[in-house]
Parts: structure tokens; C-alpha cells; sequence
């Protein structure tokens, strides 16, 4: 849409922009997960000497998937301050001017400009589906190393 953004649009920005807030949510965890593996790792030579090749490498994913975590949680949260912009606005939204800022940035392919609202929307929200699939993912190691760390102590003890 090139002009102005009508009363839906911005109801649809708002609500667009509330369910990417919660991708904070998502990332505080993360966040979380990933500075504790990361401090295992360092750590684990150390305290416990020789370590599983396995639980090494479990630790590691858990740190790159962190990482790709955090790339997804920037995106949504710029993605979720647009939309709050964009359903802030009560005069109208210029979204060609938008698409302009976005591409002289580099932030958006040409190909991309012109997307109706709903189309940028399922985009977001793929985003954090992401987001969430890369958290859903560290905490399956996290259990699987943990379970893997518990056997491990059975069977030396």
C-alpha cells in the first residue's frame, strides 16, 4: 500500500506488533541458556577434566543456536517496532516511504516493496516462529546433555 493505513491496518500493525513483543520473552530465556552453556563449555575441562566428545559438542549447539536465536530475536524486534509504529500512527502510515528507508538501508530486496500489510505480518511472524524453533532446539539439548551428563555419572560412579 502506498498511502495512508485505514483503521484496520493499524489494529492489524498493533496486533502484529504485540505477538512479536513476546518474542522478548523468547530471547530473555535464550539468553539465558546460552551464557550458562557457554560458561559450561569454558568450564567443563576444568572442573571435570576430560570431557565427553559428545557433551562438548551438545554444548556447542546450544551456543550456536543461541546465536541464531539472538539474530532472529533482532530482527522481530525491529519488526515489532515498525508495526508498533506503524499502528501508532493516526494520520496514516506512508509505507512507500517506509519500503524507501528499508531498501536504501539495505534491509529490504526491491523485489520485496509494495507487500500489503498481511503479507508483512506472515513474514514477522515466520520470524518468530523461527525464534522460537532455535529455543525450542536449545532446550532439547539442554535435556539431552543433561540426560547424557546424568548417564555418564552412573556409570562412573
Amino acid at each position: 500500500m502506498t498511502g495512508g493505513a485505514d483503521t484496520v491496518e493499524r489494529d492489524l500493525a498493533a496486533a502484529a506488533a504485540a505477538l512479536l513483543d513476546q518474542g522478548q520473552r523468547a530471547d530473555h530465556l535464550s539468553r539465558l541458556i546460552t551464557a550458562a552453556s557457554a560458561l559450561v563449555l569454558l568450564l567443563l575441562p576444568s572442573v571435570l577434566g576430560p570431557s565427553s566428545v559428545l557433551l562438548t559438542t551438545i554444548l556447542a549447539l546450544v551456543v550456536l543456536l543461541g546465536l541464531a536465536e539472538l539474530y532472529f530475536a533482532i530482527r522481530v524486534g525491529f519488526d515489532a517496532a515498525l508495526f508498533h509504529r506503524w499502528g501508532a500512527v493516526p494520520e496514516g502510515f506512508d509505507c512507500a516511504r517506509l519500503d524507501r528507508v528499508l531498501l536504501r538501508l539495505g534491509l529490504m530486496p526491491e523485489a520485496r516493496t509494495g507487500r500489503p500489510i498481511v503479507e508483512r505480518i506472515a513474514g514477522a511472524r515466520r520470524l518468530l516462529a523461527w525464534q522460537g524453533v532455535t529455543l525450542a532446539a536449545q532446550v532439547l539439548l539442554v535435556l539431552v546433555g543433561a540426560a547424557l551428563s546424568a548417564s555418564l555419572a552412573r556409570s562412573d560412579g
